[in-house]
This record gives structure tokens, C-alpha cells and sequence, in this order.
């Protein structure tokens, strides 16, 4: 078996839905990890609603089982399951398994399922989904004995995510030395480089040869069109990387995209660049000189899967470097530096003494210093150019689309600068970057005002699936946040590149009739319907002319007054008219 490009595992797309997956192997613990039981756990997913079939296989009863807020039960999670007509049902199943197992969240031991120490601590919250991913990933080495693919007489020796860390660190170092700018290094030279670092002793040489590769490649682009640029990155990809079986530019682009998603939730990497560059977060400059002072990026020796097995299965009960009083301290005094930067007169408690409650305080003061940055975020002129430009290339930037719109949509609703609250849902990095998109259960943003409240809800799909993933999870989060804040009208925005007509007609029916009972306050707006305000807004501060939340919400009344519509067709299409009018009063007035 010849080379292969590392990759991490893409059948939970979601990293934090790993949590959910384990949650239901819990309940199988113990038992024989057979071909009843393999089918079981796929079947489980699905009464969970954490598996979603393709709505291709399911009937209209199941689509709207599934969309439903009421529990389901195993008989009917089987009947979806089994429309799939799947050839080998277990090797579901199976497949399903696979990443908690390469996360080193269980084991099949004796045949039987078995959770391991990190598995529990993880779902009894003794650590977070963060913590986890960074405690599974700093052990995640090839070869192992649990894999294949990746063999010691291939060359292999690394952990993949200490060697990138190493990787982008040397760079930096050698960027230093060269009196050059040190910025990480790009998505283009993840895909090349850090993919193909299959052995801790190659992180110098890469290093060179990365900066040898972005040397050719600024040179070229300062007198080469773009098509030519692309033209060499494709032709030193497929020399630097001929001789690995699983190169092609997807799988690069693929693999990069699906690498740092997972790399992120650790926090110890950082989005720079405008996206396009990945580095080492500043903010954890101490946990880094020492996690690089005990790891090289070599992978550890087993005699056999059971030594693997055990070692993994306690890999979370050994402290991390730094984790002692005398360094935490440190970290968290730093953190308090960074804080009273943004806030002089800043006060906290004294620190504790021990490690356990240090972690505590961290975690609280991270949490202080991620929002006051966002609150000192400036939204400007120029900021409001920059979010137009954004949300109108938003399937070109670097991001993943999803994650873009999320980030670039709060930011609009920042720009109105005329909240109490807007709130992000999605998890953050130290950078105050999105690290993916917000959970299931939660809205997107949620906005508040003095005198409404709002929820924004958000997807890059347009296609019968938008109905399907966002009908009716759009509306139970509208009505969840009603319950939860009386005192205050609220509305829903949603937001998406086009409205399908199912859609369409499911928020129209909330709109004008009812949703379980009581009329909801949906508008649905186009990317470029939410950039047609920001350029009116962005007129009115060209004239110096103030923008209030007063003046939005009547925008969104007047979409709702759809009592003269006859249909959910008319209805979306009068929603251009009614914001041409409402932009040419507010600009008059």
C-alpha cells in the first residue's frame, strides 16, 4: 500500500454533534457489537434526529414525522431506516461508529462496546466539547494500531495536528529570521504541505519547501492574470503530491476545509488574512511553548491494539503541560492583561490555587474578553463596504459558505448600531471567529432592542431540502424564543440566497393563519434583499443621517401586512416593493 494524504473523518460533518452520537452509543454500553447492534445504533440516530436520511427515500408522512417536534418512537425511526433500502444496513452503523472510535471515545473491546475515560467525562460535562477535541487530537497519530491506511513501512510517524502546529510554528520561525511577514500559512499551502506531512522529521524541510512554493507563487502574482496563478498552484500540487494514491484537487480541498474545521475547535489555531491563513492563536502563546517543549510531533509505539486501546482509554486522566497552579496563573493573569486593554478598570476575583478551579476562572475571563471584543468592533464606512463585499461574493471567500453567512449576517445586524444585544450562537474561538455554525436547537443570532426582540436564521441551501432542514425548526425556534421573552414583540429574519416555494408557503400559512395556534412574524429575505439595506444605510451615513431600530421594525411590519395577499407567491414577491418604498421614505426624511 503506497502513501496517502492524511485526512480526518468526514461521516459526522458536524464535530459537535459527536457528542449526540455518543450519547446514543451510551445506550447500547455493554452489549456485543454485532450486526443487530450496528443497525440498532444507526436506528437510535434517527430516533434522535441526529441522522438525517435523504428525504428522496422517505414518504410525506415520514418528511413530516421528522419535521415535528414530537418524539419518535424506535418502530417508526425503523421504518425510515429501513425506506433506505440499504444493501449492508449495519455497515451504517458501522460507519456511524467509526469516528467516535478515532476520536477515542469508545472501543470495541471483547466484541463488546465500551466508552472510554474521555467518553465519560465528556458526557458528564466534567469537560467541554472544546477541551475534548483538543485532548483527542493531540493523541490522534498514524500509524495506529486501529488503522490500515497508514502504515510505519509507508513512513509514516506523526500526530497530524501537533505536527501542523509544528509546521506553521517553524514557518513563522523562519519568516522571523527572513525579515518577512510571519502569517501562517495559507489554505493553498495547508493542502499541499501539511496533508502531505506524514513524518514528524520532514516539519523542517516542509517548512522550506513551503516557503520555497509561496516565494514562486507571490512572484507570480504580481505579474500573472489569475488563471495562470491557479495554473501553477495545479501543476506543483500534482508533481509535489504525485506520488500519493489519493491526490486529487477535491480530495485537497476537501480534506484541507474538513482538517481545519476540526483544528479550530481546539482554539489553538486561528483564522487570519480575511480567511485565507491559518496560525498558531496568539492567545495561547503559553499552552503552546510548552506543549512544543513535550511534543515533537512523533507518534507513540504499541506493541499491540490492546496497548493502543488502554492508552487512549486513559488519555484524558494525565494533565496537559501547563496544567499545574504556577502556569495557569500565568495564563490567567495574561487573559486579564488582554481584558484591561479593552476595559482599564476591569476587576475580578483573586485567583485560586488549584488547578481545577483555575480552569473555572479561564474559562470565565476568555469569556469576558471575547465579549468585549466583539463589543468594540468597529462598524464603520468602511466595515459596511467590507460586509456588502462579503455577503455578495459570500460562495468565493475561503470560509465555508454556511459559516460566512452566519458571520457576515451578524455583522449587518451590528452595523444598525442600535441594539441592546446581538447575539452570535455559534461557537467562538479566542479570535471572536465562528469555529462552526450554531447548534441545532438554538436560532442563529437572536437581536434585541428596547422595544422588540428578533431572531435571525440563516442557510445557504435553495433547493427543496431549504423546506426540508428549515421550515419547521425555523418556526419552533421563533415560537421557543416568544415563550422565553413575553415583554416583547418578536420577529424571525430568514436568510438565504433564494426562497424555495415550499418554504415559502410553509412561513406564509405561520404568517397569515398560524403556527401551533398563534400568527408568527416571518420575513424572509433574499442575501441581496439584506445587502439593499446595508447600501441604504451605508447612503445614510455617507449624509450623516441617523438609522434607527424604529425605522427597521417598520420595514418588517410592513412585510407582514399581508392581509390584501392572496397567495405565498404574491406575497414574496411584493417583499422587493415593499422595501424599495420603505428605502425611499427613510432617505427623504
Amino acid at each position: 500500500m503506497g502513501k496517502k494524504l492524511w485526512s480526518m473523518s468526514t461521516t459526522v460533518r458536524n464535530p459537535y454533534r459527536i457528542k449526540g452520537f455518543l450519547h446514543v452509543l451510551n445506550q447500547i454500553e455493554g452489549k456485543i457489537w454485532n450486526k443487530e447492534t450496528q443497525s440498532q445504533f444507526q436506528i437510535l440516530l434517527i430516533q434522535q434526529r441526529l441522522y438525517k436520511p435523504e428525504s428522496q427515500y422517505l414518504t410525506s408522512e415520514q418528511i413530516d414525522l421528522w419535521n415535528s417536534s414530537e418524539e419518535m418512537t424506535f418502530d417508526q425511526a425503523k421504518d425510515i431506516f429501513d425506506s433506505r433500502n440499504y444493501e449492508d444496513p449495519p455497515m451504517r452503523g458501522r460507519t456511524s461508529y467509526k469516528p467516535l472510535e478515532k476520536a477515542g471515545l469508545a472501543f470495541i473491546i471483547n466484541h463488546k462496546v465500551m466508552i472510554t475515560d474521555l467518553g465519560k467525562k465528556l458526557l458528564s460535562g466534567i469537560i467541554d466539547i472544546d477541551d475534548f477535541w483538543f485532548r483527542s487530537l493531540i493523541n490522534w497519530q498514524y500509524p495506529n494500531p486501529l488503522s490500515r491506511d497508514y502504515l510505519q513501512s509507508d513512513g509514516y510517524d506523526t500526530k497530524p495536528f501537533i505536527s501542523t502546529l509544528l509546521l506553521i510554528n517553524r514557518v513563522n520561525q523562519l519568516c522571523k529570521k527572513r525579515n518577512i511577514s510571519a502569517k501562517g500559512i495559507s489554505k493553498k499551502e495547508f493542502g499541499i504541505f501539511a496533508l502531505s506531512l506524514i513524518n514528524y522529521k520532514d516539519i523542517n524541510s516542509t517548512a522550506e519547501k513551503l516557503l520555497e512554493f509561496r516565494t514562486q507563487y507571490e512572484e507570480l502574482s504580481s505579474v500573472k492574470k489569475h488563471e495562470e496563478q491557479s495554473n501553477f498552484v495545479i501543476q506543483y500540487t500534482r508533481q509535489y503530491l504525485s506520488d500519493y494514491e489519493n491526490y486529487n484537487e477535491q480530495n485537497i480541498r476537501d480534506y484541507t476545509d474538513n482538517a481545519i474545521r476540526y483544528f479550530r475547535l481546539t482554539k489553538y489555531i486561528s483564522i487570519r488574512g480575511g480567511g485565507y491563513f491559518i496560525d498558531l492563536e496568539p492567545r495561547r502563546t503559553i499552552e503552546l511553548k510548552k506543549l512544543f517543549k513535550t511534543e515533537n510531533g512523533s507518534s507513540k509505539k504499541f506493541n499491540s491494539k490492546k496497548d493502543f486501546i488502554e492508552f487512549m482509554c486513559a488519555s484524558s486522566t494525565y494533565d496537559l503541560p501547563w496544567e499545574n497552579v504556577s502556569e495557569m496563573q500565568l495564563i490567567a493573569n495574561q487573559i486579564l492583561k488582554d481584558i484591561r486593554l479593552l476595559q482599564p478598570n476591569f476587576t475580578f476575583m483573586p485567583l485560586e490555587n488549584t488547578v481545577e478551579n483555575l480552569n473555572h476562572q479561564i474559562a470565565k475571563l476568555r469569556e469576558i474578553r471575547s465579549s468585549l471584543q466583539s463589543e468594540r468592533q468597529i462598524y464603520d464606512e468602511n466595515a459596511i463596504e467590507d460586509t456588502i463585499k462579503k455577503l455578495e461574493n459570500i460562495r468565493k471567500l475561503p470560509e465555508k459558505p454556511s459559516i460566512a453567512l452566519e458571520k457576515y449576517v451578524y455583522r449587518a445586524m451590528k452595523i444598525l448600531n442600535d441594539a441592546t444585544e446581538i447575539k452570535m450562537n455559534a461557537p467562538l474561538g479566542d479570535d471572536n471567529e465562528p469555529t462552526f455554525t450554531a447548534p441545532a436547537n438554538v436560532p442563529d443570532l437572536e437581536c434585541f432592542y428596547s422595544d422588540f426582540c428578533c431572531i435571525c436564521e440563516v442557510t445557504m441551501l435553495t433547493g427543496r431540502e431549504q423546506w426540508y432542514n428549515e421550515g419547521q425548526p425555523v418556526m419552533r425556534h421563533l415560537r421557543n424564543f416568544e415563550l422565553k421573552h413575553p415583554e416583547k414583540t418578536g420577529y424571525c429574519l430568514f436568510i438565504s440566497p433564494s426562497l424555495h416555494n415550499d418554504t415559502k408557503n410553509t412561513f406564509w400559512i405561520a404568517i397569515k393563519y398560524e403556527y401551533e395556534g398563534i400568527k408568527q412574524r416571518i420575513i424572509p429575505f433574499t442575501i441581496s434583499q439584506i445587502v439593499y439595506i446595508l447600501k441604504v444605510i451605508l447612503t445614510l451615513r455617507k449624509n450623516n443621517k441617523p438609522f434607527y431600530h424604529s425605522q427597521l421594525r417598520t420595514l418588517y411590519d410592513n412585510i407582514l401586512h399581508i392581509s390584501n395577499m392572496n397567495n405565498s407567491s404574491g406575497w414574496a414577491k411584493n417583499i422587493q416593493s415593499v422595501l424599495e418604498e420603505w428605502a425611499r421614505e427613510i432617505q427623504m426624511s
